[in-house]
């Protein structure tokens, strides 16, 4: 009978409601084993109960409630937590680095709570809107001087103990040089690298904003004047990024479209770089280089009346979306 009773409570424990293993911040992810533990305890204790024969409530409960506790506490452990974790978005799109060993991390928490495997490898936009780069993995983060794991994209991140670091990059541009190694600072139009603080504010949510950049330096180490939206990948690869002013009418019409076109264009540049660079065949090149070409005339005809519904934004962004997917293929093939 305690045998039977055992396999009960070990069953019990299979069903721990899924709020025992929810993940909002790392803050609160040193809580989720007791919370894992107890409520296994108590469904196996109750269900082991629920199920033993008369006159065995009181073993079923009991060998019901270890069974659940101990099988509560494994499924709450996994390695989805902060000691596997590179760090993790806060709500306002921020990275918080983490202090775990390199051969420990293998995921993070994106800005809603949930656990993603890998390292960060793109960029949330001002909407809040996860754009994923087209970049290599290696070269989509890098390690600071204290060990934490800082996604290239972010322009500041907040250490472990609450300090914000401002402006950091992981790298720069020196004589048309990539020079490797985490960096604050900024160019200025000349392309010429500034060491120090970078330009930026915080707005009215106490959020970094960082100024808008003067020009790029692409794939051949040449300076691209003009205003430019971005950050440069752990290779001293540019990424183009799309600017983010969408807002929405009450009668939930766009009322503007940089992020379409931005990313259009973004595209263009990058099919360019790579077919410079040998990362795409002429063949490839001129294929996504078609594809980009029949998307911007679907999107200037859904343009004709000045706006574009949330279907026809939806449509645009899954076919960019496979391209750049596509692309990332080629590039990787």
């Amino acid at each position: 009978m305690r045998k039977q009773l055992l396999v009960v409570g070990i069953a019990a424990a299979v069903l721990i409601p899924s709020f025992a293993m929810a993940q909002q911040t790392c803050e609160q992810r040193s809580t989720n084993r007791a919370v894992g533990t107890v409520g296994g305890a108590v469904l196996g204790a109750l269900l082991g109960s629920a199920v033993a024969g008369h006159g065995h409530k009181g073993d079923g409960a009991i060998v019901g409630g270890v069974g659940g506790a101990v099988v509560g506490n494994q499924l709450s452990k996994g390695d989805k937590d902060c000691q596997h974790a590179y760090g993790y978005y806060d709500s306002n799109s921020q990275w918080h680095a983490n202090s775990v060993a390199r051969s420990d991390a293998n995921g993070y928490y994106d800005r809603d709570g949930n656990w993603i495997d890998g390292a960060p490898n793109g960029y949330y936009d001002r909407s809040g809107r996860w754009i994923a780069s087209n970049t290599t993995a290696s070269a989509a983060g890098y390690y600071d001087s204290d060990g934490h794991w800082i996604p290239s994209s972010a322009n500041g991140y907040y250490e472990t103990d609450g300090r914000w670091v401002a402006g950091t990059a992981p790298g720069h541009y020196e004589n048309g040089r990539w020079v490797a190694g985490m960096t604050t600072g900024r160019y200025d139009r000349d392309g010429q690298w500034v060491s120090g603080e970078a330009g930026g504010h915080r707005d009215a949510n106490g959020i970094w904003i960082a100024d808008a950049q003067t020009g790029y330096y692409d794939s051949n180490g040449r300076w691209r004047a003009g205003a430019a939206q971005g950050y440069y990948d752990s290779d001293g690869r540019w990424i183009a990024m799309a600017p983010s002013t969408v807002t929405y009418g009450s009668n939930g019409y766009r009322q503007h479209t940089t992020d379409i076109n931005g990313r259009i264009a973004g595209i263009y540049q990058h099919v360019d770089q790579d077919r410079r660079a040998g990362r795409l065949t002429r063949y490839q090149a001129r294929s996504a280089t078609r594809t980009l070409d029949s998307i911007r005339r679907d999107e200037a005809y859904a343009m004709r009346d000045g706006r574009l519904d949330q279907r026809e934004e939806a449509m645009l962004t899954s076919r960019l979306d496979r391209l750049s997917a596509q692309i990332h293929y080629d590039h990787n093939d």
